[in-house]
This record gives C-alpha cells, sequence and structure tokens, in this order.
C-alpha cells in the first residue's frame, strides 16, 4: 500500500513523537511511504526575527530572493532533519530529501490571475515534472524518504513550491491510494469559526463551488485544489485531517476510519 502523508509545520515539535511513532508503525508493516512536510510558521518566525513581514496571496506565500533563502533553510535544513531525527529516535531509516534532489520535483516560477491582474508571487514555483525514480531507489532500499518541498526551476534555482502540491504531485507519480493531508484544523469546515461544522465527504465536483463561494480561506484554498487535481489524476481518496488524527493512521491502513475530510472523485 502505497500512502503520501503531508504533515504541516504546525504539527511538528521537535520534543514530541506524536507524529514518528504511528508513521514508524507504518514504516514496519512494509507500507510504502512517503513523508512531505510544510513548515509556515517557522518561516514566518525566522522572517520576523530577521525584521521581515510575511505576504500571502490565496494561501500562497509571496516569496522574493531573501525570503527564498530563509525558506530554503527552515524547510530544507532544520525542518527536514528534525523530521529525520524524529523518526531515527523510533528506529526508522528515514532519509531527508528537498524536490531539488535527484530532479525529483521539476517546477517553474508560478503567476497568479487575480481579478483580471497577473500577480507575481516571486520565488513560488508551481510543478512541472516528477520524477520517481529517488523515491523509488529509497524504497527499494529500505529507506522512508521525508520530502522537503523546495524544488528547482529548468536553471537549478531553488522555487518554494506548496507543501500540499509536492504531495499530491508525487501522491499521483507514485500511483499512491491514498494521500493525507495533515494540518491545524479536523478537515474543511462549513463554518471556520466552529469546529463542529466539518464536512466529512466531498467529491472533486463539490470543490469549485466551495472555493467560489467563499467558504475555505487561506490554506485551505491550495489543499482543496490538490485534493481535487489528485483524485481526478488516479489517487483513490484524499484526507485532510487535523494533526490529533496522526494517531488513527495505523487503525485506517487496516481497514479503518480516519477523521478528517473523505475527497473522492
Amino acid at each position: 500500500m502505497k500512502i503520501v502523508i503531508k504533515i504541516s509545520g504546525k504539527n511538528i515539535d521537535p520534543e514530541n513523537d506524536h507524529i514518528s511513532a504511528p508513521l514508524a508503525r507504518l514504516w514496519r508493516e512494509g507500507k510504502q511511504l512517503v513523508i512531505v512536510h510544510g513548515g509556515g510558521p517557522q518561516i514566518t518566525s525566522l522572517m520576523n526575527r530577521v525584521g521581515k513581514e510575511a505576504r500571502f496571496e490565496e494561501g500562497l506565500r509571496v516569496t522574493d530572493r531573501e525570503d527564498m533563502d530563509l525558506t530554503e533553510m527552515v524547510l530544507s535544513g532544520y525542518l527536514n532533519k528534525t523530521m529525520v531525527g524524529l523518526l531515527a529516535r523510533e528506529g526508522v531509516l528515514a532519509c531527508g530529501i528537498s524536490g531539488r534532489d535527484g530532479g525529483l520535483i521539476g517546477a517553474e516560477k508560478m503567476l497568479m490571475e487575480k481579478e483580471g491582474e497577473t500577480i507575481d508571487l516571486g520565488r513560488v514555483g508551481s510543478i512541472s515534472r516528477v520524477d520517481t525514480a529517488l523515491l523509488q531507489g529509497l524504497w527499494d532500499k529500505g529507506f522512508l524518504p521525508v520530502v522537503s518541498p523546495v524544488s528547482a526551476d529548468s536553471e537549478g534555482r531553488s522555487l518554494n513550491v506548496n507543501a500540499d502540491s509536492v504531495a499530491a504531485g508525487i501522491a499521483r507519480a507514485v500511483a499512491a491510494e491514498t494521500l493525507v493531508l495533515f494540518t491545524d484544523v479536523p478537515g474543511v469546515l462549513s463554518d471556520p469559526l466552529n469546529p463542529e461544522s466539518m464536512i466529512h465527504t466531498l467529491s472533486a465536483g463539490d470543490i469549485p463551488g466551495l472555493l467560489k463561494g467563499g467558504v475555505a480561506g487561506g490554506g485551505m484554498i491550495p489543499k482543496l485544489k490538490m485534493a481535487k487535481e489528485a483524485v481526478e489524476n488516479g489517487v483513490r481518496e484524499v484526507i485532510i485531517a487535523g494533526g490529533e488524527a496522526l494517531g488513527a493512521l495505523e487503525g485506517y491502513a487496516r481497514g479503518g476510519e480516519l477523521p478528517g475530510t473523505r475527497v473522492t472523485a
């Protein structure tokens, strides 16, 4: 069973094994896992420390050249190796890589169209290709790949690619059965201020209406867009869940339920 799991930066705590323990159990059972991680809060924290202010457009971080350097430091350096270290505590052979390594993720500069205007997001990229050779090689040797979403353009320069997009791209490329996007809310909420308003099931066809109607905002926008694209391109299901649901992963892989919003074609 192939499962791609995206972990939000908000779920990563260097002193807490609530992430690593369930992932380790799945790995020991022989599941083919890929972990993709974000790091939004940690990037913003570092930017604030150096006197910079974070800016976003529809959930995507505007990234100038200096921001890109800081982003890569946090994602491919600190957080990637933090995740590897947490998994190593559980005896997992984890290997930390980024989208730049081994040609894993090819990307191109993204320009956003909004209200008839073109918005330059800076060093923000969209995926142009995924090469799974490195992932397959790591799997063949028994390693669990841990992927930072920083990727490269055709000239080898780093681009900040949304972690949900990278996770969805990898899920499609490896023909994963399931893509799980862990975040800081329990799922897709019809009322962002009410955790009890979670939408339990969605079809890909429901998503444009949610986006147009403003039900989803901020970081949920790219998650829903990527979920729609994934299930329309061969991934059986996408689950958007809160970090507290990590402990249910093992049961889910054995046929149980994973709390959150389930998206299917």
